[in-house]
């Protein structure tokens, strides 16, 4: 008896340290009929269960169903009604993502988030205009591989949305009285942010410098 209950325990202590090495962000890229899409995975384990979301440039969507069994774990993503199942398997610092709706497994790997909060903050850039030239004030809040915050000028403030962090890159969308704008920015070793946008077709680039408080 004491012989089984220790294989027992040592199944399940088995068990939980495969599920803590899940836990965390990785990172994938699918192929579809419009070209690759860098998607954004985050796991959290809880015993020999699996919660999360994925994001991608379109925003982003929880896992439902998550189930861990050592280094098999499953889950389902409900896509505008269609639930797509996925099955994956942990191998160290790489995950093998399997779906019905896949030929070939999805291979995510582990994103360092080294560099995150550096982004943190605010942070101030010049844009010019037909006004003339205007300052823009950047409040940037990074929750692992999202990001949430603020655009700020003399015309108010607005949220940003869809915001998405990979390393030293990150994108987020601002929505000006209707119309939406996409920004790109990378963070750069000299602590500073170099930004792409387009209005109106027009490419806007600007750099951003961290506000001393």
């Amino acid at each position: 008896m004491k012989t089984c209950l220790t294989v027992l325990l040592l199944m399940l202590l088995s068990i939980a340290g495969y599920s803590q090495k899940l836990d965390g962000t990785w990172k994938g890229k699918f192929t579809g009929p419009n070209g690759d899409v860098d998607l954004t995975f985050t796991f959290k384990t809880n015993a020999d269960t699996l919660s999360g979301d994925v994001t991608s440039q379109m925003g982003t969507l929880q896992l439902d169903n998550g189930k861990v069994n050592g280094n098999n774990f499953s889950f389902s993503i409900n896509i505008n009604g269609n639930v797509i199942s996925n099955t994956g398997i942990l191998e160290g610092d790489t995950v093998k993502l399997s779906s019905p709706s896949r030929e070939q497994p999805m291979i995510l790997t582990r994103a360092s988030e080294e560099s995150n909060s550096k982004i943190n903050g605010k942070w101030i850039g010049t844009v010019s205009g037909p006004q003339g030239d205007f300052e823009l004030i950047f409040t940037f809040n990074v929750d692992g591989n999202k990001l949430s915050g603020s655009d700020s000028s003399s015309m108010g403030a607005i949220e940003l949305t869809n915001g998405v962090v990979d390393g030293n890159n990150f994108s987020f969308d601002i929505d000006m009285q209707g119309m939406k704008i996409s920004h790109k920015c990378k963070y750069l070793p000299d602590d500073t942010i170099k930004v792409n946008a387009e209005v109106n077709d027009q490419p806007i680039a600007m750099k951003l410098k961290r506000m001393v408080q």
